[in-house]
């Protein structure tokens, strides 16, 4: 009996559905005095485009972008929201996380800075920044206007690109430095969009289509497929407007960092970033398309003065990559001798790295020597003046001294040191509205892979309770369930997959190799090609799943039309 009555629970929607009236009414059926075709039509209908459109927040335009394109963006993304509302709650998600980080990162350095009284007056509000200001910087809310900034200061560094819009990564940087953009709260929702009460009228419409679900199985009425699927929204829905909260919407003009000494933060944000790099080809058995930054060629030579000393300071210490933790703890009282004595008044220089600094890419090393050697034929003014701001960057802030790798190797018996700046996405074009990899990470990339498979799987798993439904035929049964089964067991194997990289060093590194195609042709094809077809059969379930949830009303039994009476008791839309 155990077992029977959870079986029961779990399936509750199933169930019911199965043990209505078998007395079927096909075509359209005009309003009653309960409702009808139209009714549920429309309620479902009003419910899912309320639940889809005023759930997306957009980051902020892209420059000169006109009112066509972002009508097209806005309807791509809704779209989006009604074929895969999972993936719309870890986009949400995965900027909500960001937003955090970097919200905990500015007031960490806040009070660091406020103790050692390094703070800009101009430019850093010590306690005023709020979670909608990191949502807002989350969103691409700063910028540098290079155009601007060349007139009025002197000294442009590029013509390819009129504005820098700063990542995360990148203001949280600019805050280790000393400097937060000075905008308040009220001036940024004064650009909002959208407010607290359509919010929350979207969010009540959601929970009365919720509320008449639970009375119908209650009542033991029949849920057409249509209402499940407006289901799977609502809970997506929900969780979306939990995590973008505090996320402004329909910001067209973002705010502008000016000040004298923009330029070299600028300039060095420039070359740590893909936007200053060049489009490549990578050999191998599949080429690949790699933007490689301006850094990725170049190291940095001290200042002559300190250049005898920083190289013979001892062995290298062996630090990795910089993470959001380390940009946060930057100071000269942190930094190791190496590292410190980079940070003087003295300008140091850049230069183009060794050649076995290349050999560790694990490229051939005449093709990187080509690439790079076809990089630098391309120097002129721009470029020296890009170098010469970065330099400067490098000797007035020391936490971008920091941000350098000591590198060390012998080359015919004698010892090669070189200092490779990180190379990090600190600005881009624009914020891609998609969870890239500009976002700041709270959390390792194994345990985001396991989340948004999650979500596919309880997405799914919410279609399959109407596994004992009423379908119009044997066959759209069938291939509900099978593509309720595809999507939930997409999920559940991707989550698997995460799993054992996360458990099993050596099942990691292989799956590394994968995904950087470095892997052996035969795993490169057989992995390719599955992923292919798993692909195409997770795209085609989506589809079908709203589909049928609407081509389902021709034909319905009779209980579908049938109404609890509290309902009409209740205005409602």
């Amino acid at each position: 009996m155990g077992l029977r009555h959870c079986y029961l629970q779990i399936f509750w929607l199933s169930v019911v559905s199965a043990s209505q009236n078998s007395t079927e009414i096909s075509g359209w059926v005009n309003d009653p005095d309960g409702r009808g075709t139209f009714t549920i039509l429309s309620s479902c209908t009003l419910t899912l485009s309320l639940c889809v459109y005023t759930s997306i927040h957009l980051n902020v335009r892209p420059y000169k972008q006109t009112e066509l394109r972002a009508w097209i963006e806005t309807t791509k993304w809704v779209f989006f929201g009604i074929l895969a509302p999972e993936l719309m709650v870890f986009v949400a998600w995965r900027q909500y996380m960001s937003a955090r980080a970097l919200d905990r990162t500015v007031k960490l350095l806040q009070d660091r800075k406020a103790h050692e009284k390094s703070l800009d007056a101009e430019y850093c509000l010590a306690n005023s920044w709020t979670p909608l200001h990191s949502f807002y910087a989350n969103m691409g809310g700063f910028v540098f206007d290079l155009d601007e900034l060349s007139t009025q200061h002197g000294g442009a560094f590029t013509n390819q690109i009129p504005r820098l819009t700063l990542t995360p990564r990148g203001v949280a940087l600019l805050a280790a430095c000393g400097y937060l953009p000075k905008v308040s709260k009220e001036d940024i929702l004064d650009k909002n969009k959208s407010d607290n009460v359509s919010k929350l009228l979207s969010v009540l419409q959601a929970l009365w289509m919720l509320a008449q679900i639970v009375s119908r199985l209650y009542g033991k009425l029949s849920v057409t497929l249509l209402e499940v699927n407006t289901l799977a929204h609502i809970v997506c829905a929900i969780i979306i407007y939990a995590l973008w909260w505090n996320k402004p919407k329909l910001i067209n003009e973002p705010t502008k960092i000016r000040g004298d000494w923009v330029l070299p933060i600028a300039a060095y944000m420039f070359m740590s970033s893909q936007v200053s790099g060049w489009r490549s080809v990578r050999p191998g058995i599949l080429k690949k398309d790699w933007i490689d930054p301006e850094f990725s060629i170049l190291a940095f030579d001290p200042p002559l003065s300190r250049r005898a000393q920083a190289n013979t300071a001892g062995p290298c210490p062996h630090h990795a990559k910089p993470t959001l933790v380390d940009v946060a703890s930057l100071s000269p009282n942190h930094s190791s001798s190496v590292y410190h004595e980079l940070s003087s008044i003295d300008v140091g220089s850049w230069k183009k790295r060794p050649s076995m600094a290349f050999s560790q890419s694990g490229m051939p090393l005449e093709f990187m020597q080509s690439v790079v050697a076809s990089r630098l034929e391309s120097s002129g003014n721009l470029q020296s003046n890009r170098w010469s701001f970065a330099a400067e960057a490098m000797a007035r802030h020391p936490a971008i001294a920091g941000r350098v790798i000591c590198r060390e190797t012998l080359q015919d018996d004698e010892q090669v040191r070189w200092f490779e700046p990180v190379v990090e996405e600190l600005v881009d074009v624009t914020m891609g509205n998609w969870a890239t990899g500009n976002l700041l990470r709270a959390m390792s990339g194994f345990v985001m892979g396991m989340v948004v498979w999650s979500a596919s799987m309880a997405y799914g798993g919410v279609h399959a309770t109407a596994w004992h439904g009423h379908f119009p035929s044997r066959v759209e049964a069938l291939l509900w369930r099978a593509s309720s089964i595809c999507i939930a067991g997409s999920g559940f194997t991707w989550i698997l997959i995460n799993m054992l990289a996360r458990i099993f060093p050596f099942f990691k590194a292989y799956w590394k190799r994968v995904e950087t195609l470095r892997a052996h042709w035969t795993s490169l094809v057989g992995l390719g090609s599955l992923a292919s077809l798993c692909g195409l059969a997770y795209l085609l379930a989506r589809i079908f799943l709203v589909v049928e949830s609407f081509i389902s009303l021709r034909k319905l039994p009779a209980s579908a039309f049938d109404t609890m009476e509290w309902t009409q008791l209740v205005p409602h839309l």
